[in-house]
């Protein structure tokens, strides 16, 4: 489906989901693993990850009267919502972001020490972002976890879509820095 098609339709979907609300079925199921994944990359707890995908859609279907669809992806403004979600979450209980140490899977095709030596890499790599500022830390899951552009992590982060690639850009230039200094 091409972006216009994809726009009518989610341009076309709200508008059903603002006549019925059992329409919003719809919305869940498309984007509940997308949304759960990204609150337990962040937490890192399934606890609070389920707790801020339900945040995110009951936050989602109260607010679903004054969404304006302005060829903004109806996923980035769930992924915004969860952003806010997650910020509210780390206020409350005083603590920062981390990454999730299963972060990444093995590929089961690789020789057992390749596997191994891969899951090194991986771990030291989930450390050092682990170390990085929670913004660059986040611009960077939505980026390269996620798959977002640049344009809708700064709708998601609330910043220009030149801070995005300067937090990107910056968090995978100390990132490198780290890895080069681990190998």
């Amino acid at each position: 489906m091409n972006s216009n098609n994809l726009a009518t339709a989610e341009k076309d979907l709200i508008e059903r989901v603002k006549s019925n609300k059992g329409d919003f079925l719809e919305i869940y199921e498309a984007y509940f693993q997308r949304i759960y994944n990204y609150a337990y990359y962040r937490t890192r707890n399934q606890n609070d990850a389920e707790e801020i995908t339900s945040q995110t859609f009951l936050a989602a279907l109260e607010n679903i009267q004054n969404f304006e669809y302005r060829n903004i992806p109806v996923a980035v403004w769930l992924y915004k919502i969860a952003s806010n979600a997650l910020t509210d979450l780390y206020r409350k209980k005083g603590r920062t972001v981390e990454m999730p140490q299963d972060y990444a899977n093995e590929d089961s095709s690789c020789e057992p020490e390749q596997v191994v030596m891969g899951r090194s890499e991986k771990e030291q790599l989930i450390r050092q972002l682990n170390n990085l500022p929670p913004l660059q830390q986040q611009a960077l899951v939505l980026r390269y976890s996620q798959n977002f552009s640049h344009k809708e992590i700064a709708q998601i982060m609330d910043k220009t879509e030149g801070a995005v690639k300067q937090l990107l850009h910056r968090g995978l230039t100390c990132l490198r820095e780290r890895m080069v200094h681990y190998v």
